[in-house]
């Protein structure tokens, strides 16, 4: 195994390199997706499988449609011309390798780190599983900022997508349109699994998120639907857009009013209260994902 290591981390510098040294847009993108493929194996193999779903469900799979989405916006651009890389800042990148590297060797390699506090803690964060418990309950403000910056890269991409364009290309055909009427479903039992799972096991809210938000997309592909942004429906959208961020303010705010200070769980509903977090957390992680895809301003309703 040994070998294989070596290979894949030889691969993951190979595939960096090439996909922002690609001269070709479509290329590059294509290259950043089977790196992000790369890097969730490289996370298979440091025993992390949370964080290897999260890449290969966020930062490779829809990581790479929101770019080829973007792309399709874009003319297709080539640059043939030949390329200088400055001296500096060759020297300048060289240093802040060498420097990583330095700082690693001097990690210490034996430690408990923080895993024994986790463990004797678990019986009061309401699950199961040590990650959901230190993402969920002992570092929540952690994952409540991660949806807020979901969030506001939201509002971001509406200001800037102020001209009125189609938000991605269709990609209809029977082979599609068939396939997405038996994957859309499916997808939606398996990011609820995730959902229900990641409190004794490896899933959780961005995991099963990131899985409803491929649904979504894939749905947007095959039959040229968009998300509702006008009445009722799309106020509810909207809503839901920030739900996850804002009840975890709401469960930290009682908290504080319990003495249980901001963030803090009554140990008895801590189950239930990270599930019903969860639960709006994912909606809000796969309606933004989505839309963000989509990239259709509300603004449009007005044309």
């Amino acid at each position: 195994m040994l070998i294989f290591d070596v290979l894949l981390a030889l691969l993951i510098l190979g595939l960096a390199w090439m996909s922002v040294s690609s001269r070709d847009l479509f290329e590059a993108v294509v290259l950043f997706i089977a790196l992000g493929l790369m890097i969730a194996l490289a996370w298979m193999r440091l025993q992390a499988p949370d964080a290897a779903l999260a890449e290969a469900a966020i930062g490779a799979g829809l990581a790479g449609a929101l770019l080829l989405a973007t792309l399709s916006r874009l003319d297709r651009q080539t640059d043939v011309s030949p390329r200088r890389v400055s001296v500096a800042w060759s020297l300048i990148w060289l240093g802040l390798a060498v420097g990583l590297v330095l700082a690693f060797a001097q990690l210490p390699r034996t430690g408990e780190g923080l895993m024994p506090d986790v463990m004797a803690n678990m019986e009061q964060s309401g699950v199961g599983h040590p990650v959901t418990a230190v993402l969920l309950n002992f570092r929540a403000w952690d994952t409540a900022l991660e949806l807020a910056v979901l969030a506001w890269a939201w509002f971001a991409q509406q200001a800037l997508n102020r001209e009125q364009h189609p938000g991605f290309l269709a990609l209809q055909g029977h082979v599609l349109t068939s396939s997405a009427k038996i994957l859309a479903p499916l997808l939606v039992l398996v990011g609820g699994y995730l959902l229900w799972r990641g409190a004794d096991a490896t899933g959780g809210a961005f995991q099963a998120g990131a899985v409803l938000a491929a649904g979504l997309v894939l749905y947007s592909l095959s039959f040229k639907a968009d998300l509702p942004y006008d009445g009722w429906q799309g106020l509810g959208l909207r809503f839901l857009w920030l739900a996850g961020f804002w009840l975890f303010a709401l469960v930290g705010l009682v908290g504080f009013a319990l003495g249980l200070g901001f963030m803090g769980y009554p140990p008895a509903q801590a189950g239930a209260l990270i599930l019903l977090i969860e639960l709006f957390a994912t909606l809000s992680i796969a309606l933004l994902l989505a839309a963000m895809f989509s990239g259709v301003s509300e603004r449009r309703s007005a044309a």
